[in-house]
């Protein structure tokens, strides 16, 4: 029977040296991605359509969700390939933010560290979506800014 032993522990304090440095990149990284998602408009382009007079008209919208609502944003027919452009980084950067997520999962318990719990990410998400609300309220016009419930009330 042969036993292995150990290495030294410096090596075991470079190795765990490096993989600290890794974990913080990723955490940078993702900080740094998160705050580019917010300069990007949530949802997806959707093409309404009106029957009117006989005719039908097209309409693009951006719609998107805030908790169980959703909402829509009239999107001029000039801006659609810019808003396009614009929802497909988004997309790429929620790509890596997840690739980055899962990298800290790995990483944390070969550290010590806690893993990220469902919960943290989900008060992080919260955060995120109340930031880009409010980028998205200060960027658009008054009369663009969508209201928030739609009562109508019986006379």
């Amino acid at each position: 029977m042969v036993l292995t032993m150990r290495k030294n522990k410096v090596d075991d304090e470079a190795i765990k040296g490096m993989l600290r440095d890794e974990y913080n990149r990723c955490l940078e990284l993702m900080e740094q991605v998160q705050r580019s998602i917010n300069d990007y408009p949530r949802g997806r382009l959707v093409v309404k359509k009106v029957k009117a007079k006989g005719r039908v008209y097209e309409y693009h919208h951006l719609q998107w969700r805030e908790g169980e609502k959703v909402l829509s944003r009239h999107v001029p027919e000039k801006d659609i390939p810019e808003i396009q452009k614009k929802i497909e980084q988004r997309e790429a950067y929620r790509s890596n933010c997840l690739k980055l997520e899962k990298r800290l999962e790995y990483l944390a318990p070969l550290l010590g560290e806690k893993k990220p719990s469902k919960k943290n990410r989900a008060l992080r998400d919260n955060l995120v979506s109340a930031s880009e609300k409010n980028l998205s309220i200060k960027n658009q016009h008054p009369a663009e800014v969508v209201p928030k419930s739609r009562k109508v009330e019986k006379g």
